[in-house]
């Protein structure tokens, strides 16, 4: 998400939308801020585990909201979150791109095949995508 948001918005994170244009604040507007204020409805993370990085106070509060993990292991995360969805591990059983520490992006090919069943994070957003969609009736 910080390559989206640093090409979206010039920001890698922190990331305040709630004016109607970007504003970038830390130590205001971060996740660990936002976690450790109760400022937090809902998390949704993805193959990311703030668990393991983040101070106890935010991974607590983790604990206390709607929070989805979607990620090929059993993570810190995972453990603190009301759902874990596993997924395809990316850059060995699905191709795509993976950015180096230096946001340099590397195409990866898959080199073994995922476990049956088992979807990659893209297609398991799609699905959660168009579900949404009917939900609500948009075509």
């Amino acid at each position: 998400s910080g390559e989206v948001f640093a090409w979206q918005f010039g920001f890698p994170y922190s990331v305040d939308l709630t004016r109607g244009f970007a504003r970038y604040n830390p130590g205001d507007t971060s996740s660990i801020d936002l976690l450790v204020r109760g400022e937090v409805d809902a998390m949704f993370t993805i193959g990311s585990d703030p668990g393991a990085h983040f101070p106890i106070s935010a991974v607590k509060a983790i604990a206390h909201v709607p929070s989805v993990c979607i990620d090929p292991h059993l993570t810190p995360t995972s453990g603190v979150s009301k759902l874990h969805v596993p997924v395809a591990f990316n850059g060995v059983e699905t191709g795509g791109n993976c950015y180096r520490m230096d946001n340099v992006p590397i195409d990866c090919r898959k080199v073994v095949e995922p476990p049956e069943g088992m979807l990659t994070d893209e297609q398991f957003l799609t699905k959660v995508r168009d579900r949404l969609k009917q939900l609500k009736g948009v075509a």
